[in-house]
This record gives structure tokens, C-alpha cells and sequence, in this order.
């Protein structure tokens, strides 16, 4: 039995310390996932709050088909969904950005790689959420298919398709900077 587990079954034993333990534990990579999803750490910041207050509402009935890290993820997936679908507003262009220019590049390419970076966060902004979600859990993320597939609670062949296609409809959308 493994940590995660032996906190799990500690929780649901009535040891409210292990749910803190998770927190702990867990509170950084979701709340970087959310960041990147979201785009600014206030929303971030207060999906986090929701995330870990749905996993300790439903705790009580994990069953440790998945790993808690995949459950937590699956949490938060869903969440920022709803939270997308409640704003209405697209995913700020920095939330894909990354815009940082390495200190050394002078302004002209610095100024060029702000202007790829907006145009390639504005691409993943156009994609529908699940396919967001997908990609940025691939891409920036580093989450293989399975993974993605468990946190998105849907099949692996499905999470390939999903990608694929928000990746050709971003190739098609950044044509220029792909060939160029």
C-alpha cells in the first residue's frame, strides 16, 4: 500500500489529518495546472479552494481505481470547465503563453517571439475546452495518453483523437509560423 493510499484509507477512517496530507502534497501541481489552464493565479488560486474542497466531499468514497494525483487532476479538468462555462470568457493570452524572452535576445527577437507566442495562445484559445484541456495537459503538462484519459475520465483512444484534432485545427490556424 502506498502513501497516497494509506492516507486515503486513514480519511475515510476518520482522521481528518490525512486529508491535510493530501492537500499538502497535492496543492502545487494542481494548482500549476489550473494556472496554466486558467491563466491568471487568482482563478487559479480560487479553483484550487474548489478542487480540494470537492475531493474532501467525496473522499469518502474514493476507491482507488486511479492514483489520488489522476483523481485530484479529474477534479480540476472538470472544474475549470465549469468554470469556463460560467465566465463565458476566452482563456487570456498569457495562460498559454510563456513570454518570457530569453534575457540575451535583443528587442527585435524578443518582440518576434511575442507576437508567435500570442498567436499560438490564441490558437489553443480558440479550441473547444475538452480539447484545451487535452492538449494542455499533453503538451505542457507532459501527461501521457493514459493519464490524460483517466484524468478526463474517457477512453485513451479518445484522448488521441481529441488531441489530434486540436492539433491540426492549431496547425491550421498557425500555418504560417509552422511552414515558416
Amino acid at each position: 500500500m502506498d502513501e497516497d493510499e494509506r492516507l486515503v484509507r486513514a480519511f475515510q477512517a476518520g482522521e481528518e489529518s490525512a486529508f491535510a496530507a493530501l492537500v499538502i502534497k497535492y496543492r502545487e501541481p494542481v494548482y500549476r495546472f489550473l494556472r496554466r489552464m486558467t491563466g491568471n493565479h487568482e482563478d487559479a488560486a480560487d479553483l484550487t479552494q474548489e478542487v480540494f474542497l470537492r475531493a474532501y466531499r467525496s473522499l469518502g468514497r474514493f476507491e482507488g481505481r486511479c492514483r489520488v494525483k489522476t483523481w485530484l487532476l479529474r477534479i480540476a479538468t472538470n472544474a475549470c470547465l465549469d468554470h469556463r462555462a460560467r465566465q463565458r470568457d476566452p482563456l487570456p493570452l498569457e495562460a498559454m503563453a510563456g513570454l518570457a524572452s530569453p534575457p540575451e535576445a535583443g528587442p527585435d527577437a524578443r518582440a518576434e517571439r511575442r507576437e508567435r507566442w500570442r498567436r499560438v495562445a490564441e490558437a489553443v484559445q480558440a479550441l473547444p475546452p475538452r480539447q484545451r484541456a487535452a492538449v494542455v495537459l499533453r503538451l505542457y503538462g507532459g501527461y501521457t495518453y493514459a493519464e490524460i484519459a483517466e484524468i478526463m475520465d474517457c477512453s485513451e483512444g479518445t484522448v488521441k483523437a481529441t488531441v489530434f484534432v486540436a492539433l491540426r485545427k492549431l496547425r491550421t490556424a498557425l500555418g504560417s509560423l509552422v511552414e515558416g
